[in-house]
C-alpha cells in the first residue's frame, strides 16, 4: 500500500500540495513564516522556490538561516523534478525522510547546520544524479554508507561534524570525480586506505578530529589538484612524507595534534619539500613529537604567502633563524613549548602583519629586542617561561593594538612601564608575575578600562596596592 504522501498523480498541482505540506512541517506550524506561500501567488513565485521554465515544476528549494525548528516532511519526495535542496541553518530536527530517495533528478542536497539525527536513509542510493552532498554540523549517526561509492557523479561529499562511527568504506575510492571530501569531527577510526588518496581531481581532503590511526598517507603527493589537506587531531604517527613538493596548489596543510615524529634530527626534513608549495598559506604542525633543529634553509625558503605558521608544542631545538623575516605576510606565528634557545632575531621586526606571536615555554634569553615595537598590529604576545632579562622595551608602546601581553616566569627587571602600557588602551590581559620587577604598582593601570587579568605576584614590588585597582 502506497503512503499518503505518494498516492496522488504527479503534476504541478502535486508540487503545490507538497510544498504546502512541507511548509507546515518546516516552520513547525508558525503562521508568520513563509507568508508568500499562499494561494494568491503562483507557487513558482513563493520565497525560496524555483521552477523549471518548460514544465513549471519545482526545480530548487532554497531556504536558509531561519529559526523555524521544524522537520522534513515525507512530501518532499513528491517534488520529483527537484535538482537542488538547500535548507541550511533552519534548525531542522528529526530524521531525513526515506522519501528523498524518490528524487532521481536531485543534484545538490545541502542540509548543513541543523539538528538532524538518525542514519542517512539507504533509499538515497536511488538519487543517482547527486553531485553534492552536504550534511555537516548535524547529529547524524551510524556508519558512513557504503553506497556513497556508487554515486559516480559525486564531486562534493561533506559529512563532517556529526557522530558517524566505524571506518571509511573503501568503496569511496570509486569516486573518481570527487573534488572535496570532509569527514572531520566524527568518531571515525581505522586507517586511511590508499584507495582514498588516489582521487585524480581531489582538491580538499579533511578528516580531522576523529580517531584515525596509522602512518602518514604518503600517496597524497600524487594528488596534483590538492589545495587543502587536514588530518589534525587524530592518532597518526611516524615520519611525514618528504615528497609533498608536487602539491603546487596546496594552500592549507594541517597535521596538528597527532603523534608525528620521533624526536629525531630528521623529523623536519619534510619542510624542504613544502618549499615548492608556493601557494601555501596555512602550515599547522603543532602538538606532535617533531624533533630536530629549525635551520635557516628549512624556514627561510617557505612560501612568502604564509599567513599562519603553527609549530608549537613539539621538540624543536636550535635558534630561531633569521630567515623567519622572509615570511613577511605572517599574521600568526606560534613556536611556543619547544626547546628553542638563543635570542629573538632582529629579523622578526620585518613581520609587520603579525597579530599573534607565541614564543612561550622555550629557552630564549637576553633582552626583548627593540624591534618588537615594529609589530604595530600585534594583539597577542606570549614570551612567558623563558630566560629573558632586562627591561620591557619602551618601543612596545607602538603596539597599540595589544590585548594580551604575557611575560611571566622570566628574569625581567626595572619598573613596570606604565607609559608603555598606557598606549595599549585595549589591553585585556597583563601577566608579569615571577620576574624581578621593582618599584610600586602604577595607579595609572586603572586607566586600562578593559583590563580583566592582572598578575604581578612573585616580584620585588614595594608600596601599597593602589586602591583604584581594587575598586569594582
Amino acid at each position: 500500500m502506497k503512503s499518503a504522501a505518494m498516492a496522488m498523480p504527479l503534476s504541478s498541482e502535486t508540487d503545490k500540495i507538497a510544498l504546502l505540506a512541507l511548509k507546515d512541517k518546516l516552520t513547525n506550524g508558525d503562521p508568520h513564516a513563509l507568508l508568500s506561500w499562499n494561494h494568491s501567488l503562483n507557487f513558482c513565485e513563493w520565497e525560496g522556490v524555483k521552477c523549471s521554465r518548460r514544465r513549471m515544476r519545482v526545480s530548487a528549494l532554497q531556504l536558509q538561516n531561519q529559526y523555524w525548528g521544524g522537520t522534513l516532511s515525507p512530501y518532499l519526495g513528491n517534488l520529483t523534478f527537484l535538482k537542488e535542496i538547500n535548507l541550511t541553518n533552519i534548525h531542522l530536527h528529526g530524521e531525513i525522510p526515506r522519501e528523498v530517495g524518490h528524487l532521481k533528478r536531485l543534484q545538490i542536497l545541502d542540509l548543513t547546520q541543523n539538528n538532524l539525527r538518525g542514519q542517512i536513509p539507504v533509499e538515497m542510493i536511488n538519487c543517482s544524479s547527486l553531485e553534492v552532498i552536504l550534511l555537516q554540523y548535524n547529529n547524524l549517526t551510524g556508519k558512513v554508507p557504503l553506497w556513497f561509492g556508487s554515486i559516480m557523479q559525486l564531486t562534493v561529499l561533506g559529512i563532517g561534524a556529526n557522530s558517524f562511527v566505524g571506518s571509511i568504506p573503501a568503496s569511496l575510492g570509486n569516486l573518481s570525480s570527487l573534488e572535496k571530501l570532509s569527514l572531520a569531527e566524527n568518531h571515525l577510526e581505522g586507517t586511511i586506505t590508499p584507495a582514498l588518496v588516489a582521487f585524480p581531481n581531489l582538491q580538499k581532503f579533511g578528516c580531522g578530529m576523529n580517531r584515525f590511526t596509522g602512518t602518514f598517507p604518503s600517496s597524497i603527493s600524487n594528488l596534483s589538484e590538492l589545495q587543502l589537506f587536514d588530518i589534525g587531531t587524530n592518532d597518526f604517527h611516524g615520519p611525514i612524507s618528504p615528497t609533498l613538493g608536487s602539491l603546487h596548489k596546496l594552500y592549507r596543510f594541517n597535521i596538528a595534534d597527532n603523534r608525528f615524529g620521533s624526536r629525531r634530527a630528521d623529523d623536519l626534513d619534510f619542510l624542504s619539500s613544502l618549499q615548492n608549495c608556493t601557494q601555501l598559506q596555512i602550515l599547522d604542525i603543532d602538538y606532535n613529537y617533531l624533533g630536530g633543529v629549525l635551520t635557516e634553509d628549512l624556514i627561510g625558503n617557505l612560501s612568502s604567502n604564509l599567513v599562519m605558521l603553527f609549530m608549537g608544542s613539539n621538540k624543536i631545538s636550535g635558534r630561531i633563524p633569521d630567515g623567519i623575516g622572509k615570511l613577511i605576510n605572517l599574521g600568526a606565528l606560534e613556536m611556543g613549548n619547544n626547546s628553542l634557545e638563543g635570542t629573538i632575531p632582529h629579523a622578526i621586526g620585518k613581520l609587520k602583519n603579525l597579530v599573534e606571536l607565541d614564543l612561550g615555554a622555550n629557552k630564549l634569553f637576553d633582552n626583548i629586542p627593540l624591534v618588537i615595537g615594529n609589530l604595530t598590529m600585534l594583539s597577542f604576545l606570549d614570551l612567558s617561561n623563558n630566560k629573558f632579562s632586562g627591561f620591557i622595551p619602551f618601543t612596545l608602546a607602538n603596539c597599540t593594538m595589544m590585548e594580551s601581553f604575557i611575560a611571566h616566569d622570566n628574569n625581567l627587571s626595572g619598573n613596570i612601564p606604565v607609559q608603555t602600557f598606557g598606549f595599549q588602551k585595549g589591553l585585556i590581559e597583563l601577566q608579569l608575575y615571577s620576574n624581578s620587577f621593582t618599584g610600586s604598582i602604577p595607579s595609572d593601570l586603572s586607566n586600562l578600562i578593559h583590563l580583566s587579568i592582572l598578575y604581578l605576584h612573585e616580584n620585588m614590588l614595594t608600596g601599597e596596592i593602589p586602591i583604584v585597582l581594587a575598586l569594582p
